[in-house]
């Protein structure tokens, strides 16, 4: 029993200086050690740091892209180095592929307030393509990019799922890459947080500062959110007539025509909905020239 107890450790032992050998020989392990001027004892002193860093950096062969990343940390490599006091030590560090996509959204923080994804981020206005669309989405197309260069924004209405917020997360984009300070928001998404957080008033005035002060403002989806007189009178109206009055670059995105939303934001109180919804609406066509995108859903 005993002799059999030894055959095995032999065995484990053999099968552990093997893998070791192995290791050693790997090319990241052994560019490492001539970098550092380091030698075998160091290694097997540290076999297990050497072995973790290897199998970490091999996960990305073959790699398919961001999206399908199986690192622990999505873009992000685990590595060793060797600090000043000649200890080894694990950092993590952006990928190739991570840090490309770093660059590419690195405008992202000249947003104050988004409701944009990751993908949404990547969106270029002047590379989508165009040239199998319709007529009609291109005169759309044509018309935002010459609101670039004009003081009213545009307000994008259409069907659900035409494209309507793609492009405007392309314009948006546009002017955080020309170091704007941009906010995009979903309406009916902003309007459920505010309304979440009615009793702290301190957060409510600091995300309306957002939407008031931004140079740049896109309002996806307007008149989608639950409309009560609220919302209505005391959230959006003195986010744009501050915009209007102080002449501020503001986008729209919307289902309905603006004839449609006036007639929505009247609410059931018809005497003074009407006067509020037409104060509102004042607002949106002083800031915005209204452009139709029509076609079929994209979803």
């Amino acid at each position: 029993m005993m002799k059999f107890d030894f055959e095995i450790d032999e065995s484990l032992k053999r099968e552990r200086n093997e893998k070791i050998e192995k290791l050693y020989t790997d090319p990241l392990v052994q560019q490492f050690l001539k970098k550092n001027d380091l030698n075998h004892d160091f290694f097997d002193k540290h076999f297990s740091y050497f072995q973790d860093w290897v199998e970490n950096v091999k996960k990305c062969s073959g790699c398919q892209g961001i999206e399908f990343c199986v690192q622990t940390i999505p873009g992000k490599i685990k590595t060793i180095y060797l600090d000043d006091s000649g200890f080894l030590e694990e950092r993590y560090q952006s990928c190739r592929r991570f840090k490309k996509f770093e660059d590419e959204i690195a405008h992202r923080k000249n947003y104050r307030l988004s409701h944009l994804s990751d993908n949404d981020y990547m969106i270029d206005l002047h590379k989508i393509e165009v040239s199998n669309e319709s007529q009609e989405y291109l005169l759309a197309y044509m018309q935002l990019l010459k609101s670039l260069e004009q003081k009213k924004g545009i307000y994008l209405y259409g069907q659900p799922g035409v494209g309507k917020s793609y492009m405007m997360a392309g314009a948006a984009n546009f002017f955080a890459k020309s170091k704007k300070r941009v906010s995009f928001i979903k309406v009916p998404l902003f309007i459920q947080d505010i309304k979440q957080s009615m009793y702290d008033n301190e957060y409510r005035q600091d995300m309306i500062g957002h939407l008031r002060f931004s140079e740049v403002l896109v309002l996806d989806d307007i008149g989608s959110e639950a409309i009560t007189p609220w919302t209505r009178d005391e959230i959006l109206f003195p986010i744009l007539d501050y915009r209007m009055n102080h002449e501020l670059k503001t986008y729209f995105t919307s289902n309905y025509t603006l004839e449609e939303l006036e007639q929505h934001y009247c609410l059931r109180d018809k005497e003074n909905g009407y006067v509020a919804s037409l104060r509102l609406m004042e607002r949106i066509k002083a800031l915005s020239t209204p452009v139709s995108l029509l076609g079929k859903s994209r979803r």
